[in-house]
């Protein structure tokens, strides 16, 4: 290696020296789940809230306040959004926004080039340096993001790393992304990288688009830092300005769930397996996660409310039905006994995994 190369290459930071320098303590922008210097990535299917939920923190953002159960601390924020500044302009004056915000609306007329993304970032470091700001925000990450295939990492990752220089910054970072087509949860489309560059990664699951009489999402969340929460289930006011965590969520949860797992059973015409279940879920309900649900299942076949035959193993998977139902099944749509898949963990949860892994090597 040459002595130029060698020479551009810093000397290596000794623990005792790494402790003198860190910050004593993160500075939460929105406690949990937006912090400076970290980069936040929000998904959910389309029309599911995620632009909601931003309006809400951007208003709380004015004074400060309480969002879905976390404390906001008081800044400014710039938004780099796709929508135009009279869709802003309405959102609002029904939520009370003020002069803490800006707007970046559709910054570019396509696709933008390296350089385009670039300077962007400058600007918004610039903006930074002038007015002290703590949240940038983009709303969505595709829409701004350079080059021509976001499923290559390479690519991906080319493109995420100028956002470095506003964390260094000691700016926080949300990036407001949408899941895989073909996916039926909310996975975020495009290469892993993604998920693996963001420090925090937050999950709005809600009901179906149109479903506007569901008020309740749940939040879920992987990260860096224990402080998140890795689940709650919030609640949006009636006047759609503020989420408000569900008190005793998991009773209210179970109750409303076994209404929905009920009608399921009621209308099946056979005896359902754990994945039957969870497939023919009403879209117009909030679906709970597999585990949720197997849990919801155990409950009630020890209160009796349902039946099971089965071992649960490969080729005798768990059945259920409602007592007394037997006759009114068609035996004759009774399909054979199908092996039982292993559950799978969804996407959030095996990036919690891999988050928790990295940290441990590094403590090695």
């Amino acid at each position: 290696m040459s002595p130029q190369v060698t020479a551009d290459i810093p000397d290596p930071l000794w623990y005792d020296d790494l402790c003198r320098s860190a910050a004593p303590a993160v500075r939460w922008v929105w406690d949990g789940y937006t912090a400076a210097g970290a980069v936040t990535l929000l998904t959910s299917r389309w029309k599911a809230g995620k632009t909601t939920l931003l309006a809400a923190l951007l208003a709380r953002l004015g004074t400060g306040g309480d969002l879905a159960g976390s404390a906001v601390t008081a800044g400014r924020a710039v938004v780099v959004s796709e929508e135009t500044p009279d869709l802003w302009r309405r959102r609002g004056e029904k939520l009370g926004f003020g002069p803490h915000l800006a707007f970046q609306c559709r910054p570019f007329r396509g696709k933008p080039t390296a350089d385009q993304w670039q300077g962007l970032i400058d600007r918004l470091a610039d903006l930074h340096a002038r007015r002290g700001l703590a949240l940038v925000v983009i709303d969505p990450l595709a829409n701004v993001l350079p080059g021509a295939d976001e499923n290559s990492a390479t690519v991906m990752l080319a493109a995420l790393t100028p956002l470095q220089r506003l964390t260094a910054a000691g700016l926080a970072v949300v990036l407001l992304h949408h899941p895989r087509k073909d996916a039926a949860g909310t996975e975020p489309r495009g290469s892993g990288a993604l998920p693996g560059f963001a420090d925090i990664l937050i999950e709005l699951d809600g009901p179906r688009p149109g479903a506007t009489h569901v008020r309740r999402r749940r939040l879920r969340a992987a990260s860096r830092f224990e402080e998140t929460p890795p689940e709650r289930v919030i609640e949006l006011s009636a006047d759609g300005t503020a989420y408000a965590v569900v008190a005793d969520a998991e009773a209210e949860e179970f109750a409303g769930g076994w209404a929905v797992l009920r009608g399921v059973l009621e209308d099946a015409r056979r005896k359902l397996t754990r994945r039957d279940v969870l497939a023919a879920w009403p879209e117009d309900y909030l679906k709970p996660c597999a585990g949720t649900v197997w849990a919801w299942l155990d409950r009630v076949v020890a209160a009796g409310w349902v039946l099971r035959e089965g071992t649960g193993r490969r080729n005798a998977p768990f059945r259920y039905w409602l007592p007394g139902r037997e006759d009114q099944f068609d035996e004759m749509e009774l399909p054979p006994l199908e092996p039982l898949a292993p559950l799978r963990l969804g996407w959030l949860d095996r990036a919690a995994a891999a988050m928790q892994e990295r940290c441990r090597r590094g403590l090695e």
